[in-house]
């Protein structure tokens, strides 16, 4: 015991003593004291910090087996806010450390015989040997939360200011890493070809540089180029689980690119090895795919994959097991089956949506091959309700689910209204008997629902193996309206429903997350409307009564004659989408042509014929394409139309017509650059006025109200803006003239618009545009372009609004964290009576001061102050800033910044 007295004494009695040792000493002492305190106990926390925010992203994570997996976990964008907290705390304790530890101060050698060893050490920039360690886990917690540029700050400072220290490795292995997540690729590129000519990498890191090599080939999709370098990560790698993730990801690649040999073969390395079931499993699973490409006898993979469906651990898997026997139905040629195994894939996916995604999508796929659109719409609606945003086909499979979207929506119109008129054919009585059996089988479902209410949920999963199509579409009745009604088929399609979607309460949207602004099914007294639908009144809601459903049926002349117009619109439309979207000519011809027999003159005549000519004639049916040519010169002699097939240049001159039209414009455009406004305003609407169904008349119209806010006061140009909008709601300039007003302060345009509605219109279009427009005053002095020149950082804002000297504070905050090297000044300003502006100067060149605006944005110190106030933020040179002042011209600065800075 005396002897540990001593020895803790002796340790007190020594730390004191270098307590006393300041980083403005550099003595062997003050340097083992620094060393000592930096390692094992700022580092060391920093360091245990980082280690719990990897630990959490790696257990927040969820690999998608279905695509190629990431090199790096870390890649994953949504895993970064998981680490957020401990990454902050390894940034704030390493700035500590570096602040409060870094030696900079050079050994006092006087009088000493100096070697050329004490002068290598003299001419050091750092004598703390952990501060390099502090500067690269700081760049790393940055990179982990996806700051790339504080990251490349640190990882392109430790090799300059510690060219001979072994972190230069690690910074310039993560700065390639930080490139390629920021898709800066060419410098990523050069950083790799620096670390590979200086040929001195450390041999422990030979794995991760091949890795890091691989990642970048791999975000490009340059999955040729990245083989090599993964398989050199995978012989080079010693930690196992990032040595079998190398390895599967060389499998997905070899599996894309077709070699299926080597695919399986390291699949099954992997699946005996992998240290977590779900990779073995996945593992086992693409071996087995592999395997079938290979051989044409599935026999034996049948037998494993169906044992594999008979293991419990397995139940959460079984949606992937169904899938690859689906596919190797469908390589076999197996349609029947591939659809009922993709089908049970589906229904038992659980908790993996990207499977139930593209278990649905492979059903679309078969069934828009087969023509039968119907199916393939239930199908990629399902899928796109599931399918993530990040998969590669996104759009085209968004493309395709919403024109099948839109043809069900045209063939579903024609079915119903075909039903309801037969409905109003039939007698009152047989109509009556086949509602009050729909009546029964509504009451009759009723029932079924809450008796399976009360069953386990386990139940619910369990699926009758011989219905072959488990996901009919169903329509519940609703006050929209509703089908001819086959009671067996609503009865089954009941229960599948209730099967996938559980018990849903009868109501509209009842796919929607948030109903909050579309349900009004419990207050019958809201009037409120969705955008654009009709009101309905005294709409019955009562699906057990007949009135609920007669209200539909077509029982009078005019509901009769809507009906029919519905039923013409629809077949248009399907004709329409067969041959533009889907290009099946044959059920466009159809389409047309039912069209035509059911109403011979209906009011769609012109545009049915010449459609019918131009699928006859893509579909070489010479006699019928003749037929129809025919019919339009003959019967639509005057039209378009009829021009185009009498005259073989009709196009060429419509095409030539168009490009003068644009040459125009271009001039109009040009003119109003000029300050030409009198002129832009007369050309413009003589444009208008000569071409009222012109594509370019919202165009032309749009610079006559640019010039009303060069030459008029703000209110007019309001009043004008707000009118463009109203004629022109749905052209993408509308947008444009709201941005205008809300760039000119007014925040509530559709109160503006209404206020501006109750006024009398003006004439905006005369009047003081007629003048000259050398009347218009410019500016006398441009602003000037240089790159080179000092520049302040500014935030423009008005005063009265919050509270000036808090935000000035927080920015001079966030200066003294983020670079406490460097002095900037936070100067306030006076711009007008109502403005002021907050400066921090200075910075080298426009670079320096672009970079400083993209680090700031981050700040929510600061920018949560700006949080309901209007501001503007910019960088400006020195002498524009002076032109500015003087001027105060800030929205031609504003013009100028977003085409020379943005």
């Amino acid at each position: 015991m005396k002897l540990k007295n001593i020895i803790i004494a002796l340790v007190f009695v020594t730390i004191s003593l270098l307590m006393a040792c300041s980083v403005e000493k550099n003595t062997s002492s003050s340097r083992a004291y620094h060393n000592l305190v930096l390692k094992y106990n700022i580092y060391f926390n920093a360091n245990e910090a980082y280690k719990r925010g990897i630990n959490r992203i790696n257990s927040s994570n969820t690999d998608n087996y279905n695509e190629i997996l990431p090199v790096f976990v870390e890649s994953k964008e949504d895993l970064a806010s998981s680490a957020t907290g401990e990454m902050d705390k390894v940034i704030q304790k390493a700035s500590k450390g570096i602040k409060i530890h870094s030696i900079t101060k050079k050994p006092d050698m006087s009088g000493k015989n100096v070697s050329k060893k004490d002068k290598e050490f003299y001419d050091k920039k750092e004598f703390n040997k952990w501060v390099d360690d502090c500067y690269l886990i700081m760049g790393k917690a940055y990179f982990i939360k996806r700051d790339y540029l504080q990251a490349r700050y640190n990882f392109e400072f430790i090799p300059r200011q510690f060219p001979d220290l072994d972190t230069r490795h690690h910074a310039n292995l993560y700065l390639v890493r930080t490139f390629s997540e920021s898709k800066n690729y060419k410098e990523a590129k050069e950083t790799l070809d620096f670390i590979e000519a200086q040929k001195d990498l450390p041999k422990k890191l030979e794995g991760e540089f091949s890795a890091v090599y691989a990642d970048y080939y791999i975000k490009q999709k340059k999955y040729e180029e990245a083989v090599p370098k993964l398989n050199k990560a995978v012989q080079r790698t010693k930690k196992k689980s990032l040595k079998y993730r190398y390895a599967y990801i060389l499998a997905q690649i070899y599996e894309n690119q077709g070699n299926l040999a080597k695919a399986s073969e390291l699949y099954g390395q992997v699946a005996k090895k992998s240290r977590t079931y779900e990779m073995e499993f996945n593992a086992r699973i693409n071996e087995a795919k592999c395997y079938v490409g290979q051989s044409k006898n599935t026999r034996d993979i049948r037998k494993k994959l169906n044992k594999m469906l008979r293991d419990d651990k397995n139940i959460e898997y079984r949606d992937q097991i169904y899938y690859t026997i689906a596919e190797l139905d469908q390589r076999a040629g197996h349609t029947k089956e591939a659809k009922k195994n993709y089908r049970l894939s589906s229904e038992v996916s659980v908790s993996n949506d990207y499977q139930k995604a593209i278990s649905c999508m492979k059903l679309g796929e078969i069934y828009f091959k087969e023509n039968d659109y119907k199916n393939a719409q239930i199908y990629y609606d399902t899928c796109m309700a599931f399918l993530p945003t990040t998969y590669d086909k996104y759009r085209e499979i968004r493309v395709t689910s919403n024109n099948l979207n839109e043809l069900v929506q045209y063939t579903d119109e024609l079915e119903l209204q075909d039903s309801l008129q037969a409905l109003a054919k039939m007698s009152e009585k047989d109509r009556n008997k086949i509602i009050d059996d729909i009546i029964a089988e509504v009451v009759k479902q009723e029932q079924l629902e809450r008796e399976q209410a009360q069953q386990d949920q386990i139940n619910s999963m369990i699926f009758d193996q011989q219905r072959g199509n488990a996901m009919n579409r169903v329509n519940a009745p609703s006050g929209g309206g509703w089908y001819f009604y086959n009671p067996a088929q609503l009865s089954f399609g009941k229960n599948e429903f209730t099967k996938k979607w559980g018990n849903r309460k009868n109501e509209d949207h009842w796919r929607r997350r948030n109903k909050s602004v579309m349900d009004f099914a419990d207050d019958e007294d809201d009037e409120e409307l969705a955008d654009g639908e009709e009101p309905k009144k005294n709409r019955i809601a009562n699906n057990k009564s007949r009135e609920y459903y007669l209200q539909d049926i077509p029982l009078t002349d005019s509901a009769m004659s809507m009906s029919h117009e519905l039923i013409q619109e629809a077949l248009l439309n399907m004709g329409r989408v067969y041959k533009d979207r889907f290009h099946d000519y044959v059920k466009a011809i159809e389409a047309y042509e039912e069209l035509n027999k059911r109403y011979a003159n209906n009011q769609y005549l012109l545009v049915s014929y010449y459609n019918l000519y131009l699928l006859n004639k893509l579909t070489k049916n010479s006699a019928q394409e003749q037929k129809y040519k025919d019919l339009v010169i003959q019967k639509f002699p005057e039209t378009n139309y009829a021009k185009l097939l009498l005259n073989p240049n009709f196009v060429a001159e419509l095409e030539q017509k168009r490009r003068q039209d644009e040459d125009l414009y271009i001039q109009v455009y040009d003119d109003f650059m000029a300050g030409k406004f009198a002129k832009v305003n007369s050309v413009a609407t003589e444009f208008i006025n000569e071409n009222p169904d012109n594509v370019l008349k919202a165009n032309f119209d749009f610079m006559r109200v640019l010039t009303v806010g060069r030459t008029k006061e703000q209110d007019v140009f309001k009043n004008a803006l707000v009118v463009f909008m109203q004629n022109y709601a749905d052209h993408e300039l509308s947008e444009a003239a709201r941005n205008i007003l809300e760039y000119y302060g007014t925040t509530d345009v559709d109160g503006l618009i209404a206020d501006l509605q109750s006024r009398p219109a003006e004439d905006y279009t005369q009047s003081e545009l007629e003048r000259d427009s050398v009347e218009v005053s410019k500016p006398k002095e441009q602003f000037v372009y240089n790159d080179a020149e000092e520049h302040y950082y500014v935030i423009m804002l008005n005063p009265a609004s919050l509270d000036v000297k808090r935000l000035s504070f927080e920015i001079r905050n966030f200066n003294i964290f983020n670079f406490s090297m460097r002095t900037f000044n936070v100067v306030n300003t006076t711009y007008d009576a109502n403005t002021e502006l907050i400066t921090v100067r200075s910075f080298k060149n426009q670079r320096q001061s672009v970079n400083y605006s993209k680090m700031i944005a981050n700040s929510e110190d600061v920018f949560s102050k700006l949080a309901n106030v209007q501001y503007k933020v910019f960088v400006i040179s020195i002498e524009n800033f002076n032109k500015l002042q003087k001027q105060k011209n800030i929205n031609d600065y504003m013009l100028f910044y977003n085409e020379n800075y943005k």
